[in-house]
């Protein structure tokens, strides 16, 4: 495969990707191959190469995603998939593509790496607390937010209730501050139309984007590019009610309260996470706000 190329007479070949087995890719060597798969089609439209190389990518790579060095590849490849294959509508190139999809690269932060005894681990491609230069923190962006989106969007209508019942089943502190940060950050997306993955904010610290999130806006071409295209929702009406149901359904006032105090409990933990503390409760009254909480 090539680069998504924009100067120069001579075009960058990944050959590198042809010399060596999938089994020995690195994560370092794939960086730029997964971001030119990813930020591509938005210049340029979906070109074949592109796509042979993500299908391929998406059969190979699920099985070596097991540890934090591979989390930017994990984004990457999910920004990938949904560059490719913008509209969750259109059967894939086969009818359980988006099936087989959620079972391999979505069940990633599933794996046993990802947990011990029901709590985050921090050892794979999902974060637990974090080291910043403010201190300790808790980000709901990164590989946390690309695969809920990627669930979210492209999960089947009749099977999201009972996947986002066992989003908030979840009873790790640490994973529930997320979701509720992430309810807050990614609200241009899940409360109204019209909005992309290219609108959120990528800071690491309070954003919900990943790597690279910011070229994913609805079309391949972008309309950027090729002002014709009609943008592809990212999150339909019916998938954005559901949601919301769920979200009166499973949360509550005084959930949001309980997280509060437990953050409060974590500072003696982690002391400095007084940032973090101050977001949530920030997010907590926005989505009581929202999403009309009792």
């Amino acid at each position: 495969m090539g680069e998504a190329w924009f100067m120069g007479a001579k075009r960058r070949m990944f050959n590198e990707l042809m010399t060596d087995t999938p089994d020995h890719w690195s994560p370092d060597l794939l960086q730029s191959p997964l971001y030119e798969l990813a930020s591509g089609p938005g210049s340029f439209g979906c070109r074949p190469e592109w796509t042979t190389w993500t299908q391929f990518f998406l059969a190979q790579l699920p099985t070596r995603i097991e540890s934090p060095s591979w989390a930017s590849a994990y984004e990457c490849l999910v920004s990938a998939f949904i560059a490719h294959f913008p509209d969750e509508r259109i059967v894939g190139p086969y009818d359980a593509f988006y099936c087989d999809v959620l079972a391999t690269l979505g069940k990633i932060p599933m794996s046993p790496i990802n947990w011990v005894d029901g709590r985050l681990s921090g050892k794979g491609v999902i974060s637990s607390v974090e080291k910043t230069v403010n201190g300790p923190s808790i980000s709901c962006g990164g590989a946390f937010s690309a695969a809920l989106f990627l669930h979210l969007k492209y999960l089947n209508e009749h099977s999201i209730v009972d996947w986002l019942s066992s989003v908030f089943a979840i009873r790790d502190h640490i994973w529930r501050i997320k979701l509720i940060l992430w309810l807050e950050a990614s609200s241009l997306l899940l409360i109204n139309s019209g909005h992309q993955p290219s609108e959120l904010d990528f800071d690491s610290s309070d954003g919900s984007g990943w790597e690279p999130s910011w070229c994913l806006k609805g079309s391949s071409p972008s309309k950027d590019v090729d002002a014709s295209q009609i943008e592809v929702p990212f999150i339909s009406d019916q998938r954005r009610q559901i949601f919301r149901e769920m979200v009166q359904t499973c949360l509550s006032i005084a959930d949001l309260d309980a997280l509060t105090e437990c953050l409060v409990a974590l500072d003696v933990q982690y002391p400095g996470i007084r940032h973090t503390r101050g977001r949530l409760s920030q997010a907590a009254r926005a989505i009581a706000r929202d999403y009309r909480l009792m």
